[in-house]
Formats: structure tokens, C-alpha cells, sequence
């Protein structure tokens, strides 16, 4: 079987979608600590994520320039590149997050949510594993069904906090600013589970 890299480029190649991965696992950290803080604590934390977003952003244009010199072919240099463009968005889609809890001034945040941040933490995880196989695809195995696992009952948790929210009551003014915060949360989820998707299409397409 042809291998998608040259091997002369194998390693630094992986090395940057590694690295990119570990940026999301570090991301979503700060975002589930964001979600559970005050907001003098989201203040002083939020800016972080501005600091992963835009080193994912980097990463993400060394990936596609050297997916440009790579001997592969355009549908695998494709799904490589939305990989990556993917995992960045994730990430910025938690800088989005974060940005909306301090911009409203939001208060404690319903349970639900708190526990979709922690299957965000477990999708990062999850694809910092299967980033060290993407040189093997075939080794990728149950990755994309173990992060559609989470990422289902993330949907199921936000739609529970979106239930919380109106169950509560009150003017459209003050129910807007934190449908805003679980929607990006939703995104967030969505956009894990694409990357992962991206990544079985590697799989499939080598099998």
C-alpha cells in the first residue's frame, strides 16, 4: 500500500497535526474552566483561548503549505486540509464561547453544559490519540464512533440546558444572551464530530 507521505516528510508532517491536536486538548481545558468560573475568573482567563485560536491558525497554514509539496493525492491533501481547518475552527468556535460569557456578563452556567464541556475535553483527547496514527489510517479503528458517542449526548446535555433555560422563564432579553452561549457550545460538539468524520474518510479511502 502506498503510504500518503513520502517518508522523508512523514514525521514533520504528523508532527504538526500532533500538535495541533494537543492545542485543542489545551483549548478545551480553558474552555470548561471558562464555563465554570466567575466572570472576574472568564476575564482573566478568555484571552487564552485568543492564544490557542490563533496558534491553531498557524499550524493549520504550515499543514496546507506543506500539504502543497506532498506527494498524495488532491483527495487525500482534501480531507487532510479540512482535518485541520476543522480542528482550528473547533477551537475558535471556543474563543466564540468564551467571548459570549464575558460580553453578556453571564452567571453561573446550568450543569448540562458543564458536563457537554467535559465531552468536548474527551473529543480533544480522543483525536490527539488518533492524530499520532494518521501516517497508519487504517489504526484510526473506532475513533470517529467513540467522539459520535460524545458527541451525541453533548447534543443531548445542550438541548437539556436549552430545556433549563426556558423552563425558567423570564424576557426574551435576558434568555437571548444565553441561548447564544449553548448554541456555540452545540457548535463546538458538531465541529468535533466533523473532524472526526473527516479523519474516517482517510480511513475508508485506504481500506
Amino acid at each position: 500500500m502506498v503510504q500518503l507521505f513520502p517518508r522523508r516528510l512523514e514525521r514533520p508532517m504528523y508532527g504538526l497535526f500532533a500538535e495541533l491536536a494537543e492545542i485543542q486538548v489545551q483549548a478545551a481545558d480553558t474552555h470548561s474552566t471558562v464555563l465554570g468560573s466567575g466572570y472576574r475568573e472568564r476575564m482573566r482567563i478568555a484571552p487564552r483561548l485568543h492564544e490557542h485560536s490563533t496558534s491553531a491558525e498557524e499550524l493549520v497554514r504550515r499543514i496546507a503549505n506543506r500539504l502543497a509539496d506532498s506527494l498524495i493525492t488532491p483527495y487525500e491533501a482534501e480531507l487532510l486540509y479540512s482535518l485541520a481547518l476543522t480542528v482550528a475552527d473547533s477551537i475558535s468556535a471556543m474563543e466564540h464561547s468564551a467571548e459570549l460569557l464575558v460580553l453578556f456578563h453571564s452567571g453561573t452556567q446550568p450543569t448540562p453544559l458543564l458536563e457537554a464541556a467535559k465531552g468536548i475535553e474527551r473529543c480533544a483527547e480522543l483525536t490527539v490519540t488518533a492524530s499520532w496514527k494518521l501516517d497508519t489510517v487504517r489504526e484510526l479503528g473506532d475513533y470517529y464512533a467513540q467522539v459520535r458517542k460524545v458527541a451525541r449526548q453533548g447534543r443531548r446535555l445542550t438541548r437539556q440546558a436549552l430545556g433549563e433555560l426556558y423552563a425558567r422563564g423570564g424576557s426574551g432579553i435576558d434568555l437571548l444572551p444565553q441561548r447564544d452561549v449553548i448554541d456555540a457550545v452545540d457548535t463546538i460538539v458538531e465541529l468535533q464530530e466533523r473532524a472526526a468524520r473527516t479523519a474516517d474518510l482517510l480511513r475508508v479511502k485506504d481500506a
